[in-house]
């Protein structure tokens, strides 16, 4: 039997999610339970999304690498991190499994890897880097041992897995969680209060390895905690903050109009699925519902779906589309109709008024609003007899692409 070491093997883009509410450090494992029983933590992962969609033998693997996470997160381990094609190995913190059921390709180790931590937004200090080894007998790879690297050791990891559980829950004050007839008002909340809570962190585009430099912006941690983080890291705090909430989410990879690399999620909300971008929602002090759950058809428009998605099926529900089940979705050029709309939801106590016209109707609306004077005065005309008739805005933001306005007042 010959002895193999895998490629070293660096994924700058994970993939797809999960439904865990776990957070490690924040209980105590069972020291009862032998360290490779992971059945006992089937309730945990037995529900991800990717986890479901995995074979009997991948599904054992990613049951052992869940386990060793839970099981050693306080621990700090030295593993070796092996290139069989540059001939080096270095030694990093972090975790070492040894699998119960060989893999035996190069793919099967990037499945495991990218289920696992797509997963699982809580894991929030693997790294993304990752090994496998083990040895070939009659013409057969198996790889039988699993490595992950961290970006924390375990100190760091007890003290920042308190830090975002506590982010959390000021995140879920008032979501009515794990209510199915609220499904939509709790992702709301969550869409909304994460663009509050976060700015994407501009820095890491001028960087040669930007998940190197800002390794927290790629994680649920720097959204939540640190409150800066790119595509990725919106992506896995809305998995993370809907997974609280019981709704079902996972990740999605692709690029944007330009061929950058992008991430945003897929949800399941009354039944069925939507795609939902939490950053490209979030313009600074902008907030838009452009992309809140889109079809697939829809999302198509400025993204490209990455064929390697796990059961990223096509998407055609619009009924938990945020325009149309609030009643702004309009399909009128007419001016009073219009301000008619806008009186209504100032009259809720909207300040931001998030519209979104058809293709035919769109050009005509979008001059309407850049009229500031017409515009108020329509709107103001509306509201008359309610104590509300001084309204006026500030500015507003266009979509070009879905055809949506945004006025903020």
């Amino acid at each position: 039997m010959k002895k193999l070491l895998a490629a070293l093997l660096a994924v700058c883009c994970l993939l797809l999610s999960g439904c865990s509410l776990f957070f490690p450090g924040l209980e105590e494992s069972s020291s009862s339970a032998p360290a490779e029983d992971p059945a006992r933590y089937a309730s945990e992962y037995s529900g991800g999304w990717n986890y479901q969609r995995l074979d009997d033998r991948l599904q054992t693997g990613y049951a052992e690498v869940y386990t060793a996470l839970r099981d050693r997160f306080g621990t700090d381990e030295q593993v070796t991190i092996s290139d069989s094609a540059q001939g080096t190995s270095q030694e990093y913190l972090g975790l070492r499994v040894e699998l119960s059921e060989p893999l035996h390709t190069r793919e099967e180790a990037e499945q495991l890897y990218t289920t696992v931590t797509g997963d699982n937004p809580q894991f929030f200090y693997i790294g993304n880097t990752y090994s496998y080894e083990g040895y070939r007998k009659g013409g057969v790879d198996y790889y039988d041992v699993f490595c992950l690297v961290f970006t924390m050791d375990a100190q760091e990891r007890g003290q920042a897995a308190v830090q975002l559980e506590e982010a959390v829950a000021s995140l879920m004050e008032g979501v009515p969680a794990g209510d199915p007839q609220q499904e939509f008002q709790a992702e709301l909340l969550l869409y909304d209060r994460l663009a509050e809570r976060c700015t994407y962190e501009t820095r890491a585009a001028g960087e040669a390895d930007p998940a190197a430099s800002y390794p927290a912006a790629f994680t649920a941690y720097g959204a939540l905690v640190e409150g800066r983080a790119v595509c990725e890291g919106y992506a896995r705090a809305m998995q993370l903050l809907l997974h609280r909430a019981g709704i079902a989410c996972t990740l999605v990879t692709g690029t944007d109009e330009e061929q950058v690399s992008h991430m945003w999620n897929l949800v399941t909300v009354e039944g069925k699925n939507y795609h939902l971008d939490p950053t490209w929602g979030d313009s600074g002090d902008r907030l838009s519902h452009a992309y809140f759950n889109l079809t697939t058809e829809e999302i198509l428009r400025t993204h490209t779906i990455d064929a390697g998605n796990l059961g990223v099926d096509t998407c055609t529900a619009v009924d938990a589309n945020y325009y149309v089940r609030l009643g702004l979705d309009l399909d009128t050029a007419r001016r009073d109709e219009i301000a008619a709309v806008i009186a209504r939801e100032i009259e809720k106590g909207s300040t931001a008024i998030d519209l979104r016209f058809s293709f035919s109707t769109f050009a005509s609306a979008r001059l309407f609003v850049n009229n500031h004077d017409l515009l108020t005065q329509k709107v103001n005309e509306q509201l008359a007899g309610t104590g509300l008739s001084m309204w006026d805005y500030k500015d507003y933001w266009v979509n070009e692409s879905y055809g949506t306005i945004a006025i903020y007042q």
